[in-house]
């Protein structure tokens, strides 16, 4: 009787501490569910209220018939700045600043003029979209972010034997290979805003840099790859590192890859 008893008591605090830890675990998910659904509203209705914006001026500016463009330079300018105010903890990723300075400045350019043409004011339009568009995506992934953690594993092969791996790296949902790259290395890189998608390309990675002969005919640089689970095998980059997001699982790696030209 005293063993049923002792073994009963011992189940029954078993139990307990399953339910409580249960219970623990829901709390914390429902927790991180309504965290990931009040950021996700307040990024959608940002991206909303920008687009109602932009799609506004862009109807204005494809039913102009007298060809003055002129007009439409100052609803630029406040679109310009409402993005700027929505998007201000975005323009510290120095990708996007460096974006945003570029359309700025092309606007800048442009306003003085007294005769703004189609071509001019069409092309500054599509270059604040891009911008704009690239923008409401990370500030999506920054909600998701703020709630998720991904877990990923990068390697860096410097080309000389050496290979070192990152295994099982914690990262926050949302992040880039770029960035995942800036945690784990020290890295220099360029920045072309003319290239795209993605405007980054990595020269060096803890000091091992590229090299490119005075030829232009061959050289060394830092490639990026990611593991198809479907092919089974690595693929090479398509795009650039910045506009690359990580998936949870993902794995990546730099290798540092002589090249040549026929």
């Amino acid at each position: 009787m005293i063993v049923w008893a002792a073994s009963a008591s011992a189940l029954a605090s078993y139990y307990y501490l399953q339910y409580r830890n249960n219970t623990e675990q829901l709390s914390s998910t429902q927790s991180s569910l309504n965290k990931l659904a009040i950021n996700y509203n307040e990024a959608v209705g940002k991206y909303d209220l920008l687009l109602s914006d932009y799609s506004i001026l862009y109807a204005n500016y494809s039913y102009i018939f007298d060809g003055i463009y002129t007009r439409l330079m100052y609803p630029f300018k406040t679109l310009l700045t409402n993005y700027a105010n929505n998007y201000t903890r975005l323009l510290m990723q120095e990708d996007l600043n460096q974006t945003y300075t570029q359309v700025l400045g092309a606007y800048k350019t442009l306003e003085p003029k007294s005769n703004v043409t189609k071509q001019e004011f069409g092309t500054l339009l599509n270059e604040y979209y891009e911008l704009f568009s690239l923008s409401a995506l990370r500030e999506l992934g920054l909600s998701i972010s703020e709630s998720t953690t991904l877990t990923v594993s990068i390697q860096i092969n410097y080309g000389n034997g050496t290979i070192e791996w990152h295994n099982s790296t914690k990262v926050p949902a949302g992040y880039t290979l770029f960035k995942l790259t800036q945690n784990i290395t020290i890295i220099n890189y360029t920045y072309y805003a003319s290239i795209e998608p993605g405007h980054i390309l990595v020269d060096s990675i803890n000091d091992k840099a590229s090299h490119t002969d005075p030829s232009f005919s061959w050289g060394y640089s830092w490639i990026w790859y990611y593991w198809s689970e479907e092919q089974n095998k690595w693929i090479v980059g398509p795009v650039g590192c910045d506009a690359w997001l990580l998936k949870d699982g993902g794995m990546y790696k730099w290798n540092y890859e002589y090249w040549s030209f026929p």
